[in-house]
């Protein structure tokens, strides 16, 4: 019997950087951190401990919205990973992937701060195994994202704007900044499944603003460098 694939999930759309290993249903190790400086110093070395000298079969990566540092570092630091491993890169939204942490509901919200008043957004029917989105993703103020019948906000931007959300007339997931790379580890397991992991270069940062810095090269360098 083949084994299962074993999938490592890179998430740095957030304030909390994150990762998972999961073979099949299993899930064999989690890490998370609130980074604020210095995400990529604190990432290679947790990917590290976290596989233990093993080799991942795909990297499943949430390639954006979100914060610009924190994606370029998570990025580049998958990418350079996969490509020194010759294994494919499943690319998910990181919105999508938030959505899976509150299943089984008809409507929810998916937030992440984007600063400046704003908030990456993206409403999603959780009843399904893989979220389907409701309308596209979207980069506007909170009251902007809101819809007009009830929903569950789950996401790191739900954390951060509990209030408003509970004024409008919303619920919240019980841990919406949880997280959530072990939901992104099953959705690139399952994209993979559907064939569709791309080769590293292949793999685009999916931005909802434009980045105002290009990805650093050094940071994809010094990752190739140590998976080799």
């Amino acid at each position: 019997m083949t084994a299962e694939p074993l999938i490592l999930a890179v998430d740095t759309a957030g304030p909390v950087a994150g990762l998972a290993l999961l073979r099949g249903e299993q899930l064999e190790g989690a890490w998370c951190a609130r980074v604020v400086r210095g995400a990529e110093a604190r990432l290679a070395p947790a990917v590290q401990e976290l596989l233990q000298g093993r080799r991942p079969d795909a990297v499943a990566l949430a390639s954006g919205p979100g914060a610009f540092t924190g994606l370029r570092v998570g990025v580049a630091t998958a990418l350079g990973l996969a490509s020194a491993w010759g294994c494919p890169v499943v690319p998910v939204s990181s919105l999508l992937a938030r959505a899976a942490l509150s299943p089984g509901q008809p409507l929810v919200l998916a937030l992440l701060d984007a600063r400046k008043g704003r908030f990456y957004g993206g409403l999603f029917d959780t009843r399904s195994l893989v979220p389907a989105p409701v309308g596209p993703e979207r980069d506007l103020p909170l009251a902007e994202l809101l819809p007009s019948q009830f929903c569950i906000a789950v996401g790191e931007g739900a954390a951060v704007s509990r209030a408003q959300l509970l004024a409008a007339g919303h619920g919240l997931a019980m841990q919406p900044d949880a997280n959530p790379a072990p939901a992104l580890a099953r959705l690139g397991a399952h994209f993979l499944a559907q064939g569709q992991g791309l080769p590293a270069h292949a793999v685009a940062v999916r931005y909802l603003r434009p980045p105002d810095a290009v990805p650093p090269a050094d940071v994809v360098a010094a990752a190739a460098d140590r998976g080799a």
